[in-house]
């Protein structure tokens, strides 16, 4: 029996589950009662009760055009609910699904721009404005929350409308959160039963302890960086097992892989690090290439060819640093640009999720260099190891969907006209199911991009 199938439900909560099951949207959707006259909300997945809830889930994403992939049921579960309000079932908190709740990154911004600071989850990013236009002469101000400018906003009504178009309906996790998380289909709502007002007490696997002792680095998803992800944020693990910092001597989010090799340092050294390589990190990514070892994710490998040889001292490799960085992200832009014309699933090629079905165990680990002398490769095949697919799938696009959101991703060498040439070539190639091709073209524009770099250097 799931463990909160045994707890007390909030009387909000009963409540909630008899007007959902009863409700038509839901209709021949799986059900049952109890004996102490509850509604039998959690079935497990592959049980037989689970799979007709599958059925059922499919069918309703083919009747609204939403493709079965990852992620299709919390389409669904959103699409059909009628409230788009649920309650928790632990405090009887009503809390709205869509993405309209600030989250602490965006609290603390809201904290040092307007000196005000917010409970999560207590008021939406809605509320929120109507608690401080009232004070704003320039409404404008208040998107640089979102580190943006914005179009000219003259009305509160303009300044909703402008957040919820291109924040809550694009789902920018950067930023904001739904009430409750999407779990189909095994909660019958198609989302799990806590609130998020509440999960993170409730979900032992959400504790902020556990999640850190996860060791999973999100910014190899949204960077789409290469490399064996798995094992990498298993020995970031080790390093934090000591209480040190794993430092990618190549960074992400300069199109480095995330590979299983880091230098110990503390948060403090890192963090003041951050992504600007030293003359001695990039002797020794030379080193690690000459040894046989694939540092530069391929499509980074374009402008680190190019460059790498021309560093000779620090101020060098922080200039390299620099024009790696707006490289990444003009090569994130043209991925987003190509999920925008709808071919996701050329760009899914691009992705390794087949990572996520092992797990690695490292013996005679030393935390002064982070090396170890051996490292045992453990096969996995379970329900987490595929919702850690979907998740890493889900991140990644998230990610293109702000890079086509925020208006001050667009830089000015994708107005390029050669560039603009070439995608609309390498679209031209994905309408006609040119795939290869594509895939080539999409290479010569980041060498391109690389040449450009190279011009600057």
């Amino acid at each position: 029996m799931p463990e909160e199938a045994s707890r007390i439900w909030h009387p909000n909560f009963k409540k909630y589950t008899d007007f959902i099951v009863k409700h038509p949207n839901y209709k021949g959707l799986f059900f049952e009662y109890s004996a102490d006259g509850n509604v039998k909300w959690v079935v497990t997945g592959k049980s037989d009760n689970g799979l007709k809830r599958r059925v059922w889930w499919n069918a309703r994403c083919r009747e609204n055009k939403i493709k079965i992939e990852p992620g299709c049921y919390a389409k669904i579960a959103l699409a059909i609910h009628p409230t788009k309000k649920h309650v928790c079932q632990i405090c009887g908190k009503s809390l709205i699904i869509e993405y309209v709740y600030p989250n602490k990154r965006l609290i603390n911004n809201i904290k040092k721009e307007f000196g005000i600071e917010y409970t999560p989850y207590d008021k939406t990013i809605f509320d929120i404005v109507n608690d401080l236009a009232k004070n704003l002469i320039n409404l404008n101000k208040f998107l640089t929350i979102f580190k943006i400018s914005g179009p000219s906003i003259k009305t509160k009504k303009e300044l909703n409308d402008y957040i919820y178009q291109e924040f809550t309906q694009k789902n920018v996790k950067a930023f904001l959160s739904p009430g409750v998380m999407s779990n189909s289909p095994d909660r019958f709502d198609g989302f799990h039963s806590d609130g998020n007002c509440c999960r993170g007490v409730s979900d032992k696997g959400r504790h902020k302890d556990n999640l850190s002792r996860y060791g999973q680095d999100r910014r190899v998803y949204e960077n789409w960086a290469d490399g064996n992800w798995k094992m990498a944020d298993r020995l970031m693990s080790e390093f934090s097992n000591y209480g040190l910092s794993a430092d990618h001597i190549g960074p992400i989010s300069l199109g480095f892989c995330h590979r299983p090799k880091f230098q110990p340092m503390t948060r403090e050294q890192n963090s003041t690090k951050n992504n600007r390589m030293s003359f001695n990190d990039v002797k020794i990514l030379i080193n690690d290439e000459l040894e046989g070892d694939k540092v530069i994710s391929w499509h980074s490998r374009f402008i680190w060819d190019n460059l790498k040889g021309g560093v000779k001292n620090d101020k060098d490799a922080v200039k390299l640093s620099s024009l790696m960085r707006a490289n990444l992200h003009h090569i994130l832009t043209i991925f987003s640009i190509i999920k925008d014309n709808g071919y996701e699933s050329f760009l899914k090629r691009l992705l390794h999720p087949e990572y996520s079905f092992y797990d690695y165990k490292f013996i005679g680990f030393n935390p002064k260099d982070g090396t170890y002398k051996e490292v045992k490769a453990i096969e996995r095949t379970g329900k987490n190891q595929q919702n850690n697919v979907g998740r890493y799938l889900r991140i990644a696009f998230d990610e293109l969907d702000q890079y086509r959101s925020i208006s001050n991703r667009k830089t000015k060498e994708l107005n390029n006209a050669i560039i603009n040439k070439e995608i609309e070539k390498l679209l031209a190639q994905l309408k006609g199911n040119k795939n290869q091709q594509a895939f080539k073209n999409l290479q010569q524009i980041f060498k391109i991009l690389a040449d450009q770099a190279a011009n600057s250097w």
